[in-house]
């Protein structure tokens, strides 16, 4: 962390790797990529993700409490669209620096919104679309003072405010920042509250190029569907991967029985050992859930330059076009799409 910035612009903290990127996306402009990693920084606005999803939730807190002590104008934390995580004690600790909090749990443009106190995905409520069944961090109800309240982290310093659609989204935020609230919400929240602040600035041009490898370490479900999808040639995880023309698949196999953190952390290492291992350079690589991305680029301060779909950003790494997703992210048809925007080389 550079401290010789002395205040910045706008903070985001984020809970996960995948999350913090998506906001990364859709702050950044043509000319203007957004630094996000654990230890990113910059005087304008950066991201850092605290990796805070799958810890405890006293740990979570702590993350939050030293993190929001650095000096900023404004600051936002970015939570899961699925209410999964440690987010009501993020909030805690946010009242506990004295802030005022806006929770919007909206991005409609990636098909997540709040109607009435519930959350909906892809037009279902949480608990019956897949963040529901998520093995790990399921959240008890589809309404987020019911979390807050199962959490004992009701405050009155903590509102909840819904957004149906993207112009609902547009006053939640702009009244977040008019009451001088932080902002809590999925990545579409953050991006409309920081283009309030930092104004509205002309996407990146982004093209993308074959070969490119797909790599997949999250069990959700809509991932999981946007692989089978995916006509072309799928590696085994513990097989060479080798030069090769087009698109090729690696992916954790989906194990049975019940699924723990440890586990969850096992299978994104293996991988990115895989990514590692591989002999060949690829002009996009493509990587599927939070924890695998962050097995695979570490501590690494990405340049995040925009996005090729709602919450799915591309950032500049080795050389190479980095897109990232969140298990949950997307339309069936979204890393079709990808695939099929890429460009033969």
């Amino acid at each position: 962390m550079d401290e010789t910035i002395e205040k910045r612009r706008l903070f985001i903290t984020a809970d996960d790797r995948t999350g913090s990127l998506e906001i990364g996306g859709i702050i950044a402009s043509e000319g203007n990529p957004v630094p996000v990693g654990p230890l990113a920084d910059d005087l304008q606005c950066c991201v850092v993700d605290l990796v805070s999803r799958h810890i405890s939730s006293e740990a979570a807190f702590i993350k939050v409490l030293e993190a929001h002590q650095r000096k900023a104008d404004y600051r936002c934390h970015k939570m899961d669209a699925g209410l999964r995580g440690n987010w009501p004690h993020e909030i805690h600790a946010l009242v506990e620096l004295g802030y005022r909090v806006a929770v919007v749990p909206s991005f409609p443009d990636a098909g997540r919104r709040c109607k009435d106190g519930i959350v909906y995905i892809q037009d279902v409520p949480v608990l019956e679309s897949p963040f529901g069944a998520d093995p790990l961090t399921a959240p008890c109800s589809s309404r987020p003072m019911e979390v807050l309240e199962e959490a004992n982290c009701i405050f009155d310093e903590v509102v909840v405010w819904d957004a149906n659609d993207n112009a609902e989204l547009d006053r939640a935020t702009r009244r977040s920042l008019n009451e001088d609230r932080v902002l809590v919400g999925p990545s579409g929240a953050v991006g409309s509250y920081a283009a309030h602040l930092l104004g509205e600035r002309r996407p990146a041009s982004i093209r993308l190029s074959q070969p490119m490898l797909v790599v997949c370490g999250s069990l959700n479900a809509t991932s999981r569907d946007q692989l089978d999808r995916l006509d072309c040639e799928r590696l085994k995880l513990d097989a060479p991967i080798s030069a090769f023309d087009g698109v090729r698949v690696v992916a954790t196999p989906i194990p049975s029985g019940e699924i723990t953190n440890t586990m969850a952390e096992a299978m994104a290492q293996s991988v990115a050992e895989a990514v590692q291992n591989a002999q060949v350079d690829v002009a996009t690589l493509v990587i599927v859930g939070g924890d695998t991305v962050a097995a695979c680029v570490g501590d690494k301060t990405l340049q995040v330059i925009g996005t090729v779909e709602a919450g799915i950003p591309v950032s500049n790494y080795e050389g190479s076009a980095l897109v990232t997703k969140g298990g949950g992210i997307g339309t069936a048809a979204s890393l079709q799409n990808i695939v099929e925007s890429a460009l033969e080389t």
